[in-house]
């Protein structure tokens, strides 16, 4: 992840860079070589590295885009994703950003094991009917569409339902490499956490913040040691700040990750609306992937920098999909003739 933007981007590597010093205040791994870890060498699968590493990520990809000119009119964040959201929106300073991130995710590696997360093809109303026999064992842990919503708590009875779905030929799948995070396994670190972020002072943000653990926008004097427990503990409304976003005239959504995992939610939950949907990166083709967005946006209206876009001079990328004439004359532009 990021790998490629890494090594052609410079704002990219320097955005990386400042939070892989901030970062290395808390954890005894460098964000920059688990980027460029091979498979074989990689902590990835470890929470308490994969969390800081991939919130990096998103800060950079975020430092990217301003960088040429796009810049966000609100965000938000799903689950770990309002650490990135809340730094970008001027409510946490970068070293705040990365003590939450990796503070919140060493105290959730103690609960590793314990429990899982499972994402299925079911709306939330359908989910709730379905876990009403766990007597308490499985909850809602996210509702990111009207038809995608993650279920955690105990393995054995996650196990069963995914099982039960299955027979009944609905996707449900179980979620590795994490925690059950939103769910009661979480509890056990709710005076630990608060020790642990007692330090932390959020400011008032420069965006707005549409929160998926309350119903409110953020101002970002409220986001302390109590709102990132809310955070880590209560569903993921990820649907619920779609459609707030597009209710107050939203109608542009760029997910800012290395791997669109949530475009397809996004899309489900925008669905007959007048909205675009456009991915920041995708696993194996980040710079292609970064600058057909880009294309995108230029012609929805949006006006890059087109200096700054032309400051970098790493080869035009091998596309694999067909570009409208206005995204092929955007690569000529870029890449082609200079």
């Amino acid at each position: 992840m990021g790998r490629e933007l890494l090594e052609t981007e410079p704002v990219f590597r320097s955005a990386l860079e400042e939070c892989d010093r901030a970062m290395r205040e808390h954890v005894d791994f460098s964000v920059l070589e688990q980027v460029r870890a091979s498979e074989d060498e990689s902590r990835l699968g470890e929470i308490d590295v994969l969390q800081p590493t991939v919130v990096s990520l998103q800060i950079a990809f975020a430092a990217l885009w301003r960088h040429w000119g796009i810049r966000p009119a609100a965000v938000t964040g799903h689950s770990m994703g309002e650490i990135a959201a809340a730094h970008v929106a001027g409510a946490l300073s970068l070293a705040d950003a990365a003590m939450v991130a990796c503070r919140r995710s060493a105290l959730l590696r103690r609960i590793s094991g314990k429990g899982a997360l499972a994402i299925t093809e079911l709306g939330e109303a359908e989910a709730r009917e379905l876990i009403a026999g766990t007597e308490g064992r499985v909850s809602i842990a996210g509702c990111n569409s009207p038809r995608s919503t993650i279920l955690a708590g105990d393995a054995a009875s996650l196990d069963r339902l995914v099982t039960v779905l299955a027979e009944r030929d609905v996707y449900c799948k179980l979620i590795q490499n994490t925690v059950a995070s939103h769910s009661h396994y979480v509890d056990e670190l709710r005076d630990d956490l608060d020790r642990a972020l007692a330090g932390l002072r959020p400011r008032v943000a420069e965006l707005p913040i549409y929160s998926t653990a309350t119903p409110e926008v953020l101002r970002g004097p409220e986001i302390g040691a109590g709102y990132w427990m809310r955070n880590l503990r209560e569903p993921v409304r990820f649907a619920d700040a779609i459609g707030r976003l597009r209710a107050d005239g939203h109608e542009v959504f760029l997910e800012i990750s290395p791997h669109p995992v949530l475009l397809t939610p996004a899309r489900q939950c925008l669905e007959g609306q007048r909205a675009h949907t456009l991915q920041s990166g995708r696993r194996g083709a980040e710079r292609e992937s970064v600058l057909g967005s880009l294309a995108e946006l230029f012609e929805l209206g949006f006006d890059p920098d087109w200096s700054r876009v032309l400051e970098t001079r790493a080869p035009r990328p091998r596309l694999a999909k067909r570009l409208t004439p206005y995204q092929d004359a955007l690569y000529d532009a870029v890449f082609a003739r200079r």
